[in-house]
């Protein structure tokens, strides 16, 4: 812990990496951004860069935009009087709305046959347009962004996933295409055939955990020293469920890891510190099978307010 704090003391530079996880990630990661900043002393708000796939897309933006952790916490826990996000109904129920009958992702699928793009964004090729209405999501994000704009933070980095070729694109990177923030956060967020992709300039965008959990290798080259990734989708404790739902997650869970574990070594091998973060057995058995199920989160967020802070002393 004490090694952290002098760094930053130092000058060192720092990002933040926050990975998908749908809403029980979302709920999970921000107790453990309360960890991180009462035990670092350190607002994530000045990190030097945040990336943000997903869930944690939105998190990155609301930090880039000058919401704190405090604020996130009392959204969570029901005792922000301004809270304009309802918890149990803007992401939709525990099951996406009855699809459309169209495949705007289908090129993916033939992607993934030829060895293009790794095995979850071929799947997303085979599934249907989801419906799940990205209003909520908008209007949060206007409420802290004036609309068509982007958050004043030097380099916040929104992950998405190109909807026909799979490429990975970062709004707020230089090498991206300009977007307005609201637009960016629900590409990044548009969970293949549970949200519609989102449509910005001529090309089309969707989730980009399809591509990676955390997409923490996008720091190689930066001047970052430091790195903390809160990855709700990387697990290396495990539980021991005994639903098939449950098991099946669990698989795609470590398919998941498998792709952070190879993004940290990157990361370590440049010579970057690396403080990675995930939910251990108890989080897993609060996650349950489904990530996106309202009805869990308060489950996970009390949960984690009780594993974040050894999760954290473990590591760092």
């Amino acid at each position: 812990m004490k090694r952290l704090d002098r760094a930053k003391k130092s000058g060192a530079k720092r990002a933040l990496v926050l990975g998908c996880g749908g809403v029980a990630g979302a709920a999970w990661t921000i107790p453990m951004l309360d960890a991180v900043q009462r035990q670092l002393k350190w607002d994530a708000r000045e990190a030097d860069i945040l990336i943000g796939t997903s869930a944690g897309a939105v998190i990155a933006s609301l930090l880039a935009a000058g919401v704190s952790v405090d604020q996130m916490m009392a959204s969570q826990n029901g005792t922000a009087e301004d809270c304009i996000w309802n918890h149990d109904t803007d992401t939709g129920g525990a099951l996406p709305p009855r699809p459309a009958l169209r495949f705007p992702a289908a090129r993916l699928a033939i992607q993934g046959l030829r060895g293009k793009v790794g095995l979850l964004a071929g799947v997303s090729g085979l599934l249907p347009e989801g419906r799940c209405d990205m209003t909520p999501f908008m209007r949060v994000i206007d409420s802290v962004v004036p609309e068509g704009e982007w958050a004043p933070h030097p380099a916040c980095w929104i992950v998405t996933a190109d909807a026909k070729s799979g490429e990975r694109v970062a709004f707020g990177r230089d090498d991206a295409p300009e977007a307005p923030m609201n637009l960016a956060v629900c590409a990044s967020y548009g969970v293949p055939g549970w949200c519609p992709p989102i449509q910005i300039g001529d090309r089309s965008f969707m989730d980009g955990g399809i591509l990676s959990p955390t997409s923490a290798d996008l720091l190689l080259g930066s001047d970052v020293t430091e790195a903390i990734v809160i990855a709700p989708m990387a697990s290396t404790q495990f539980d021991h469920p005994t639903s098939m739902a449950t098991k099946i997650e669990r698989y795609m869970r470590r398919y998941m890891t498998r792709i952070v574990d190879r993004e940290i070594v990157q990361l370590r091998d440049a010579g970057i510190r690396v403080v990675r973060l995930e939910p251990g057995p108890a989080d897993l058995k609060a996650f349950g099978s489904n990530m996106m199920d309202p009805r869990r989160r308060l489950r996970v967020f009390e949960t984690a307010l009780r594993t974040a802070p050894e999760t954290l002393r473990a590591v760092a």
